[in-house]
């Protein structure tokens, strides 16, 4: 959520779902061209260790950051202020619970003589009907816990705004497959009383406002998110699941709110509320667990330079000192130069047949390109074990694309060191076998492309291979449909209803 101050004031405010902080490279650019005092952002997919200075040092603005302690890469939130509006604590918790997803962060602001609380939240995604219940148990907990903090944020007198994305539906005009079932004449009352929706309607009675409905109540086609695995955004079929709701005392000071559908970056637009002024006073102390004091970006953190000890030395009479830095060597380099000093103290038989075994674990690591190079060579100073011979032998079978040798003589030769010296050239170069009775698969028949696609059925245009990412029996099933990205029905720019199974067309095929 963003919102910007006039004359120390408070009055705008913003929320996007960012899917991911870190693909915006010109992060900084937006935040200010937005010019807004508050900015909640949720999806931030960001841990503190991948967290820059550039993302925290933002000119004119602190910033906080709820980091994800599981399902890293998923979830976190995080809240920017102008020095305007700088809170005066923080919370990452909806009660008593820690948030281990990273999906809260609540501050507190000075209000006059009361308190604006501040509710950032990414509620979890799932679904009454999925086969895997498990996250939309989470997410009933998680608009559980909710509830119970918004009720007593009110109690407390204070004024509340409570934004980000809440991955709830509420109205059947905030979703366009909704409004196509309501078109085709379906009933809607199970979609409209699944356990997400009535819970979020009754966060909504306890005395919150939605900013958006409260100035169109009505009006449709006003979407926040689209999949972007179907193009919906290119007909605008999507869902409005982002939401800034304030509390009944701040309702008459909405001034307007815009949805910034051409804003791109996500799969969600950001939504900004525009407030009348408010009498926001900045703390004179920043919370210390603002991002401007973490060690890393305060430049607080102890540096690498400071483990590593001088070294005296005597240079004709005069003395002198250097700093001792560890000597980077390659792999190979260390484990020959270590296996000659070892070689030298070994003794028994089976000490060596340990070492050589050794010397060719090390040489494994060398670049596939320089094996199979026709001017390398390995040189062998001791007889050959049998590990050796047949790591050899399986070097010389994977050296030829799709080629065996041609007898098991030639790879008895190519396989024999003989305790002097290998080519690669002689191992690679075994031509390859001839005859009507080759058993050996061609080329062409294993790298068999995928088959012409059917048209689809409506507008007559190739159709598209997409595979079920949906946990269920059909996880990993390959299907055909429409090219044209997904839309109103009855529209020539929207995808028709073709659709057929990869594995049936393929047997219509070859009947």
């Amino acid at each position: 959520a963003v919102v910007s101050t006039q004359s120390g004031h408070y009055g705008r405010g913003l929320s996007w779902n960012l899917n991911g902080i870190r693909t915006l490279e010109n992060f900084k650019e937006l935040l200010l061209g937005f010019d807004v005092d508050v900015a909640c952002f949720q999806e931030t997919k960001v841990s503190r260790n991948q967290l820059g200075s550039s993302f925290c040092k933002v000119d004119g603005y602190v910033s906080f950051y709820a980091f994800p302690k599981v399902r890293v890469g998923q979830s976190g939130v995080c809240s920017y202020f102008k020095k305007s509006a700088i809170p005066k604590s923080t919370d990452y918790n909806l009660d008593d619970q820690i948030d281990l997803e990273g999906r809260v962060l609540i501050t507190y602001h000075h209000l006059g003589t009361r308190t604006l609380t501040i509710i950032n939240v990414y509620i979890p995604c799932g679904y009454e009907n999925d086969e895997d219940p498990i996250r939309f148990n989470t997410k009933i907990s998680f608009l559980k816990d909710l509830k119970r903090r918004v009720a007593s944020e009110l109690d407390k007198n204070n004024s509340v705004i409570l934004l980000g994305d809440m991955n709830v539906k509420t109205s059947v005009l905030d979703s366009a497959d909704a409004l196509e079932k309501e078109k085709k004449h379906q009933s809607l009352v199970e979609w409209s009383q699944t356990k997400d929706k009535v819970i979020f309607r009754e966060i909504l009675d306890l005395g919150l406002v939605d900013a958006f409905r409260h100035l169109h109540p009505n009006q449709r086609n006003v979407y926040t998110c689209w999949n972007s695995g179907t193009r919906a955004r290119v007909n605008n079929f999507g869902t409005r699941i982002d939401y800034i709701l304030t509390s009944k005392d701040l309702r008459n000071l909405i001034v307007s709110f815009s949805t910034l559908t051409d804003c791109q970056g996500s799969d969600h637009c950001p939504i900004v509320l525009t407030l009348e002024p408010l009498s926001i006073t900045p703390s004179p102390i920043i919370p210390n667990d603002c991002t401007l004091y973490f060690p890393e970006i305060s430049g607080r953190q102890s540096s690498v330079l400071k483990h590593l000890h001088k070294v005296h030395s005597t240079v004709g009479g005069v003395e002198t000192s250097s700093t001792k830095t560890p000597t980077s060597r390659p792999l190979l380099c260390l484990a020959t130069k270590t296996l000659s000093k070892k070689r030298r103290l070994a003794s028994t038989g089976s000490e060596l047949k340990k070492l050589r075994q050794t010397t060719l674990l090390s040489r494994s690591v060398v670049p596939l390109t320089k094996a199979t190079s026709t001017q390398s060579s390995i040189e062998v100073d001791q007889p050959p074990t049998e590990a050796e011979s047949s790591v050899a032998g399986a070097t010389s079978i994977s050296s030829t694309v799709l080629q065996k040798p041609c007898s098991s003589e030639t790879t008895s030769k190519n396989t024999k060191l003989g305790g002097a010296r290998i080519d690669s050239k002689s191992v690679t170069s075994c031509p390859p076998c001839q005859g009507a009775g080759d058993p050996r698969p061609s080329l062409s028949s294993i790298l068999v492309g995928l088959p012409k696609p059917p048209l689809c059925s409506e507008h007559g245009l190739k159709s598209h291979l997409k595979t079920v990412s949906k946990v269920g029996i059909n996880h990993g099933r390959r299907f055909y449909c429409c090219p044209l990205p997904i839309g109103p029905s009855g529209e020539k720019s929207s995808r028709c209803n073709f659709f057929m199974w990869f594995d049936e067309y393929n047997r219509r095929r070859k009947k």
